[in-house]
């Protein structure tokens, strides 16, 4: 997630900070991104398992439990800041979709590392 994150920097993707808040750009100390992903990748693998352990599909558990995380970080997450914010949603959608792409590949990735372990259902 976290190199996801930097390709988007390095490429200029990321979107400014004064479209998407009214109160411009937060920095937040460097340990809170780290943690926060970590967090994030821990919930990840933990419904990767639970789906797995009951279809044994690798792949598919991993794009079933990318997309099922999705939904939280995507959609739900730009309807609740733009209702409650009252932001303009155009740059939220923009980051869902780069969110939507981030875990389809951290999905198939827990996949592939479960093929790679040899990891039974």
């Amino acid at each position: 997630m976290a190199l996801f994150h930097f390709a988007l920097e390095a490429l200029g993707k990321l979107p400014n900070p004064l479209s998407i808040s009214a109160a411009g750009a937060r920095v937040l100390p460097p340990w809170v991104p780290l943690v926060t992903w970590a967090l994030e990748a821990l919930g990840l693998s933990s419904l990767f398992l639970l789906i797995y352990g009951k279809n044994s599909v690798r792949w598919l558990s991993g794009l079933l439990a990318g997309w099922i995380a999705w939904v939280f970080r995507g959609p739900l997450l730009v309807v609740s800041v733009v209702g409650v914010a009252g932001l303009p949603p155009s740059p939220w959608w923009a980051m869902a979709f780069q969110w939507w792409i981030l875990y389809t590949l951290c999905g198939l990735l827990l996949g592939f590392a479960a093929a790679a372990s040899n990891l039974q259902p």
